[in-house]
């Protein structure tokens, strides 16, 4: 990259699809009126996978050089979905008992305390920007398994 080779770089956050396990997986649990139990000390910026791809795209087509990052533009809990999920479904809220991640025996580390990234250099150049993280679940979680949106 010193010597001017056009290399590019994209460092992303967290990739997000229609079907996700997880959301999938609360989803039906708390639907049968079980508890789950989402870390509360766990953030994610999602990014729908959609958004990255179109950023990709972007600048394999103008070979564009650098370091280039993508995320959502606000961290939320793992625990803060699950909740919105509840709500969603009209569970009882109180099937939602958040943990710790270190209570699970997640690794030291696991938990950043932030996972945003400057994303401004992307939308800047391409006019590709992430949407607000509740926009995002919500269509996750409306569209159907396999469904890519943007």
């Amino acid at each position: 990259m010193r010597a001017g080779a056009p290399i590019g770089i994209l460092r992303l956050a967290k990739i997000v699809s229609p079907g996700m396990a997880l959301l999938r997986q609360w989803q039906g649990t708390l639907a049968a009126g079980q508890p789950v139990f989402p870390f509360c000390d766990m953030v994610m910026a999602p990014t729908p996978g959609g958004v990255a791809a179109a950023a990709i795209t972007a600048l394999l087509a103008e070979r564009q050089p650098g370091i280039w990052q993508l995320s959502g533009p606000q961290d939320i809990s793992y625990a803060e979905i699950a909740a919105c999920l509840a709500r969603r479904l009209n569970a009882d809220p109180t099937l939602v008992r958040p943990v710790s991640a270190a209570s699970a025996g997640m690794p030291e580390g696991s938990t950043p305390r932030y996972t945003t990234l400057d994303s401004s250099a992307l939308r800047a150049r391409f006019g590709i920007a992430v949407p607000g993280p509740w926009r995002i679940i919500e269509e996750l979680v409306a569209a159907p398994a396999g469904v890519i949106t943007d």
